[in-house]
């Protein structure tokens, strides 16, 4: 059980990845390609499609994999009613979407490329696909089908690009590509699970009703995550919105190992919810003890090294967005610790707490950056998004019910934090002013800290996965 953890673990982390990379070369490729016209009606239509496909994956993904995982005798049921759900939503959504089209007046080109990226919607499996395998700890098998649709549809906008086809070939060429990895979904869903296509009033009213929940749950977080820079734009102009967004996308790069870890951990922990509650609370906080251990180092580094780190990716006029990942890289700390403790409250239900939290921390988030944005820019908004999820941490102690999670989250990463220290410490005293060897004094101090504190310790792992 533990090599299989961490085999799904690795695989889902390279998994994403990868996808990553098959994402920028796909967007470079279309810029370079349509130009800034026909990429802009790309974007326009990508965009409004994601906004529209929230009604039909709602947050089924998570609600699946938590039933899948903690009723795997009722997988070939649970799997009918999610996939004739889907089928159904994606039908009525591409409806939706043709009369939104209309009513907002599209030129013909724009309306072509939206029918044709709406067609793609009933054939969207992909995400009930991975709850399936994630609950089975086979994302392996998920990322294999999902890795050929992100390279045939690259090497689909390759052959466009060939035939200098329009944007419209572009999503002619994306719904032929949704069709066949769609079908390889089905296929592979098939050869494990005899299900068929019914719908179960009372299965698909909890996965609408619990759904719907997670999925607004998504949505105040996309908010939260993107709100700054449309403020920061507005207030400061597009120049320091480019310097922050540099500063985002280095920190929320490295958001992908949680990810990955959650995907082994979330069906462990649906798994022993109900069925051992001991082990339940053992797996998440032995969750929260490593992913502190694994956030603090990266946080040391993009702190002390984050100019050094801003010009290699990005350029040499990115350094002054140093300060913004330095704030970025400790909310990325209480981001990584989230994905433990939210994914606890998801499955213990606590959905509607889940939306209030959320909702006053994105509107706390909105106020901070309008107040102290025009002062201080990006660092103004970068701090506005660690002091609003601060903030939502210390509302879970507030609740009974919710307290003793995070609790145990303080407890297990206190290790972490004060090796954490020493390290950082230990860097400001260095007589230095390169932001390199600063970075890597602290992360040394860490990483021989840490052990002697008990932080890392090999037979945690086979705890994790224990029976």
């Amino acid at each position: 059980m533990t090599s299989r953890f961490l085999s799904n673990s690795l695989a889902g982390l390279a998994g994403m990845a990868l996808h990553k990379v098959a994402g920028i070369a796909t967007s470079v490729a279309l810029a370079r390609m349509l130009g800034a016209e026909q990429f802009g009606v790309y974007a326009f239509v990508g965009t409004l499609v994601f906004l529209l496909g929230f009604l039909t994956d709602l947050g089924m993904e998570r609600v699946l994999t938590r039933e899948l995982a903690a009723k795997q005798s009722e997988a070939a049921a649970l799997l009918s009613n999610a996939l004739a759900l889907k089928v159904v939503l994606g039908l009525s959504v591409a409806g939706l979407g043709a009369v939104l089209g209309k009513l907002l007046a599209l030129d013909s080109v724009s309306y072509r490329c939206l029918l044709l990226a709406l067609g793609a919607l009933p054939l969207g499996f992909d995400l009930l696909a991975r709850a399936y395998f994630q609950s089975r700890l086979e994302v392996a098998a998920y990322y294999r089908i999902s890795l050929v649709g992100s390279v045939s549809f690259l090497a689909l906008v390759g052959l466009c690009w060939w035939w200098e086809a329009s944007v419209v070939g572009v999503f002619v060429a994306g719904l032929a590509n949704a069709l066949g990895v769609g079908a390889l979904f089905l296929r592979s869903l098939r050869a494990r699970v005899r299900f068929g296509w019914s719908l179960v009033p009372a299965r698909v009213r909890m996965l609408l009703a619990e759904g719907f929940q997670v999925g607004l749950l998504g949505l105040l977080f996309t908010i939260a995550l993107r709100i700054d820079q449309v403020i920061l734009y507005h207030l400061r102009g597009a120049e320091e919105v480019g310097q922050y967004a540099a500063a985002v996308r280095l920190t929320e790069a490295l958001g992908i190992l949680p990810e990955a870890v959650m995907l082994s951990l979330f069906p462990l922990l649906a798994a022993a919810h109900t069925s051992d509650p001991q082990r339940f609370r053992r797996r998440y906080r032995l969750g929260f003890r490593y992913l502190a251990a694994a956030a603090v180092p990266l946080a040391l580094i993009c702190t002390f090294a984050g100019a050094e780190l801003l010009e290699l990716v990005f350029g040499a006029k990115y350094r002054t967005a140093a300060p913004a990942v330095a704030w970025l890289s400790w909310n990325m700390l209480l981001s990584f610790l989230g994905a433990v403790y939210l994914n606890v409250y998801l499955i213990q239900s606590l959905y509607r707490l889940l939306i209030g939290v959320s909702t006053v921390c994105t509107l706390l988030n909105i106020g901070l950056n309008f107040l102290w944005i025009p002062t201080y820019g990006l660092s103004g908004a970068a701090a506005a998004t660690v002091v609003s999820t601060l903030v939502g941490f210390g509302l879970w102690f507030v609740f009974p019910f919710t307290r003793g999670a995070v609790a145990d989250c303080v407890r297990e990463g206190t290790r972490a934090f004060v090796a954490g220290a020493a390290g950082g410490l230990a860097a400001l005293a260095w007589p230095t002013t390169s932001g390199a060897v600063c970075a890597a004094v602290a992360t040394g101090v860490y990483l021989t800290t840490l052990p002697l504190l008990g932080g890392l310790r090999w037979a945690d792992v086979r705890r994790v996965t224990a029976r």
